[in-house]
């Protein structure tokens, strides 16, 4: 099996940078203007929207990849997959929180993993309005550079909780899962797509969940958690990169209480 030194990894670490870059420049025009919004098939609760700037992005990235790294794999959220039994295969989100990029908000951002053998090892969240990124590799993550982690909250009285939508939670036991989540957890922040993440990283917000997950959606955010030290698993425990249901913890103390919630409601 391919083993990837830290040579390799920083190559690839900037390379991916580089891809961020220019994601940013690709989506920077688009924000707050006038653009065409379609409507993409699909048995969501929430819907999936999506502009020229997804397009355009997710092209530009893909033109990259393609060039400097011809063996490697490609998914992404809209254009058809390539090589996706590569050994190196890069997982893109052009722009994660499409809603919020319509919107005017900045609560979105550019998601580029890359998987070795499907197992992620490099992950990049962007926000280019913001000009923050954050970038987890070789068991570290970094926000704009400097060294990130979560914090501890080992009670969820204490706990800062966030999901994007909550009709996410699609039915009767996922929906009582949401409620109790709600009274039992300090705060709950709803709209934050990928961003949240990205914070629970840093240590401002302790608990996600979230349903109807694709790859994309959570692939490159699973290495900037585990960098960090926190926990991202299924709802009953396992690989949250082959799941559409993500439970994200930054204590690992209530990331074992929550599983407790959500094994049932599946």
């Amino acid at each position: 099996m391919i083993q990837l030194d830290q040579i390799q990894l920083d190559e690839l670490t900037n390379f991916a940078e580089e891809l961020a870059d220019v994601a940013r420049q690709t989506i920077l025009p688009y924000f707050r203007s006038q653009m065409s919004v379609k409507d993409k098939p699909t048995h969501s609760a929430t819907g999936q929207p999506v502009t020229e700037a997804d397009l355009e992005t997710e092209t530009a990235i893909r033109h990259l990849i393609t060039k400097y790294y011809p063996d490697h794999g490609i998914v992404g959220e809209e254009f058809a997959t390539v090589n996706p039994d590569a050994d190196l295969c890069w997982i893109l989100d052009p722009i994660d929180g499409t809603r919020a990029f319509i919107a005017g908000l900045p609560m979105f951002g550019t998601l580029i993993g890359l998987g070795l053998k499907g197992k992620p090892v490099l992950g990049v969240l962007d926000q280019p309005i913001l000009k923050e990124r954050f970038i987890g590799v070789s068991n570290r993550s970094t926000f704009n550079g400097k060294p990130i982690r979560t914090r501890k909250c080992q009670k969820l009285a204490d706990a800062v909780y966030s999901i994007t939508d909550p009709r996410m939670m699609a039915g009767s036991t996922q929906q009582a899962a949401l409620q109790k989540l709600m009274r039992v957890t300090q705060v709950t922040q709803f709209g934050g797509n990928c961003y949240a993440y990205g914070m629970l990283a840093a240590g401002s917000i302790d608990l996600i969940t979230e349903n109807d997950i694709k790859p994309w959606d959570i692939f490159a955010l699973i290495p900037i958690i585990r960098g960090a030290g926190g926990t991202v698993t299924s709802w009953s425990g396992g690989p949250a990169e082959t799941s559409p249901h993500v439970l994200a913890c930054g204590d690992g103390q209530i990331h074992a209480e929550v599983l407790k919630y959500l094994r049932n409601a599946s």
